[in-house]
């Protein structure tokens, strides 16, 4: 998805807050259509505070943060920061649930840290990146890890899809009146083919499709499996993005990818099996 939230932002008519907007109302009408299609389940009232809290972190935070961070960065750096979720949610979790961290995870979280910290000295130098937009994604990062930290007892509580209906419309009444004047006042007529249908690839499939896949995974692999899987994104990011000429590879992305992914293997690796 970064590469395409490129291309789609490439033409200047599309701008981050935007294609946000466009991620965020266009995955909620399609979660509750699908919705209509399957047995209903209810909301507990005493769920619904967290429910805004979810949505904000998870939702409009991140993926405001994220987009509007592609936007400025390569799209191969925002996928490397987006592998340090599990990093920043161990530190959430040591911080506020006062989780013991190992030696291990000590070491990975100093790996990862440094894998960061040559993206964002690459990116200030002008290395294929920009440092405003790497600040723009790691924020997003911190917001998903609250997200899994804080709500986890929410997520396993409800049905996928009727999670994604309500955390998703959530999102979108608090997007809409901030960032809905963005959406209005897009030039469309001089929105070109390649723009408008890399702007549904970003609604339909890099957040409709990859919500639904992502929760499957989870639900049936073990966390050490989807760690791994999270590996693969800079790759794709960084291949489609150099065959497409909106990213470019350098010393300082790949160094960062293998220190971030050796760090996110030392923090999350444990014995456990695929349910």
């Amino acid at each position: 998805m970064s590469p395409v939230c490129k291309v789609a932002m490439g033409s200047g008519v599309v701008d981050g807050p935007a294609l946000a907007t466009m991620r965020v109302c266009g995955s909620a009408c399609m979660f509750w259509l699908v919705s209509l299609c399957m047995p209903g389940q209810r909301i507990r009232r005493r769920d619904w505070p967290a429910l805004m809290a979810m949505s904000l972190c998870g939702m409009a935070l991140n993926q405001f943060l994220y987009v509007t961070g592609v936007q400025y960065t390569s799209p191969t750096n925002g996928c490397v920061i987006g592998t340090s979720t599990p990093i920043m949610a161990l530190l959430l979790s040591a911080v506020f649930l006062k989780m013991r961290i190992t030696r291990q995870r000590a070491i990975g979280i100093g790996l990862a840290c440094c894998g960061a910290l040559f993206l964002l000295l690459g990116s200030a130098h002008g290395a294929g990146g920009h440092l405003k937009g790497d600040v723009y994604c790691l924020c997003s990062q911190v917001a998903a890890a609250c997200y899994f930290v804080f709500f986890g007892r929410l997520i396993r509580r409800y049905r996928v899809v009727t999670l994604m209906k309500w955390l998703f419309t959530i999102s979108s009444l608090v997007v809409l009146p901030v960032f809905g004047p963005h959406l209005a006042g897009l030039d469309w007529p001089a929105l070109g083919i390649t723009e408008g249908v890399s702007c549904i690839y970003v609604v339909a499939i890099g957040t409709f499709v990859c919500y639904l896949l992502l929760n499957v995974g989870q639900s049936r692999l073990a966390p050490p499996v989807v760690a791994a899987y999270n590996y693969v994104q800079p790759v794709v990011a960084a291949t489609a993005g150099i065959l497409w000429g909106v990213d470019e590879l350098t010393w300082q992305k790949v160094l960062a990818i293998l220190l971030i992914a050796g760090g996110v293997l030392l923090v999350s690796s444990r014995k456990s099996k695929a349910l």
